[in-house]
Formats: C-alpha cells, structure tokens, sequence
C-alpha cells in the first residue's frame, strides 16, 4: 500500500472519530440536561451507577495493556491506567476517589456495592468479553479511544448540567470534587492528545490497525449511548433524544 493511501485511509478514520466524537457531545449534552433540575436522591442513583464503568474501565485498560505489544502505545496506555490507580496511592485510585464523592453527598458508603443496574453489569461484561477476544486494536479502538475519548465527553457534559442544579449547589461547599477536578480538567485533554499521537504513529507502522480501530471505537460508540439510557430509564428521567 502506499504512502499516500495510508494517508489517506489515516484521514479519513480521524473525522470519522472527530465526527462521532461531535455526535456525542450532542446527544450527551441533550441527554444529561435534565440533571440541572432533578431531585438529589436522582441524582444520587444517577452518580452511583456511574460507578460501576468506572470500576470497569480499570480492569479493561488493565487487560487492553497486557495485550498489546511493547511499544509507545503499550506504555503510554501503562502511564494512563498508573493513573487510574493512583500512580502508588490506592486512597487516590479514581474509583476511591469517585467513591469518595458519592460519601460526601450522602450516599451511605455500605450501599454502594449493592446498586447495580443488573442491565449495565451485563453490557459491560460483553464489553470486557470483546476486549479479549477481539483483535488488540479493536479492543484500542473499544476500550483505548472509547475510553478516554467520549467517556470524558459524557463526564464533561454531566459536570456542566449537574453543578447547575440548586441541590447540589446548596451542598457544594461539603462535597468532595477530586474526581471532577481530574476528569473535567487538563489531565484528561491531555491523555486524549497523547493518546492521538500515539495511534497515529502505531498505524504508520502497521496501517491494516485502521479496521481493527474504527470498528472498536464504533461499538463504543454504541455502549455509551445504551449504558446512559439504561441508567436515566432506571432513574426515571428522559434520556433519548428524538
């Protein structure tokens, strides 16, 4: 294959991901609008089942390493899941730290173990099945760009509406924000750079990755969408969009 048609194929995989990354940010934005206005103990069940792909999330970028090759990719991936897990510090792991927040906006710290949305549970062991049994780059494009692309999509949005409603603000002063001050903040803009440039130098070396990518990170596409409708039809709120 030539230069120029690998450049091209690179091109044009990169608006596809630019323009499902547009999309999401959309439909994100309209999906999680009614969390300005919802009661704190929707709120709560919102937040908590959240949790639950974060929890997920570790493990998978955990496996996502242990598959691919060494190389660039497979140690920036490496740095990325330290700081999942608190570069040595497991009271500063994100999933404590997210635990952390829930505590302090009154979610009893025995309960959060027990609310999981059986649904979400399912789906995203499929999720965890396709990381390992599909090719290392869909499982990249899956779990590595779905991951650390559109997650921070939804989180961003999430944080824009949710900070907005008078429930939270009359609490905001107790709650505990590392975890929003991590995910809505420089780090996670910079994880998605780098992880960019990473990807593009990988499919320099080795352009037949460019399937594997496109066809992960469709299907994560895919799961964000469903996993936030289940969580806003078990909270009762509207969460598609017409």
């Amino acid at each position: 294959m030539s230069q120029q048609s690998i450049q091209s194929m690179k091109e044009e995989f990169w608006r596809m991901a630019d323009n499902a990354r547009t999309q999401t940010e959309y439909l994100a934005d309209r999906k999680l609008q009614s969390l300005e206005r919802a009661p704190l103990e929707v709120l709560k069940q919102v937040f908590v089942q959240y949790r639950y792909f974060t929890i997920f999330y570790i493990s998978d970028l955990a496996l996502l390493v242990y598959r691919l090759p060494f190389g660039k990719l497979r140690s920036l991936l490496a740095d990325f899941l330290n700081d999942e897990l608190g570069n040595g510090k497991h009271e500063q792991a994100h999933q404590q730290i997210y635990d952390d927040f829930l505590v302090s906006l009154g979610v009893p710290k025995e309960t959060l173990a027990a609310k999981a949305n059986p649904t979400n549970l399912q789906l995203l062991g499929e999720i965890r099945d396709l990381v390992l049994k599909e090719s290392s780059w869909y499982a990249v494009g899956l779990r590595g760009m779905g991951g650390e692309c559109l997650c921070q999509v939804y989180l961003s949005a999430m944080h824009a509406h949710f900070i907005k409603n008078p429930a939270i603000q009359a609490v905001k002063d107790r709650l505990d924000w590392r975890f929003w001050d991590i995910h809505t903040g420089e780090v996670d803009i910079e994880h998605r750079e780098l992880l960019r440039a990473a990807l593009m130098e990988a499919v320099d070396e080795e352009p037949a990755a460019l399937e594997g990518l496109v066809e992960g990170y469709r299907k994560s596409k895919g799961v964000f969408d469903r996993f936030w409708d289940n969580i806003f039809a078990a909270a009762g709120l509207h969460s598609r969009v017409a």
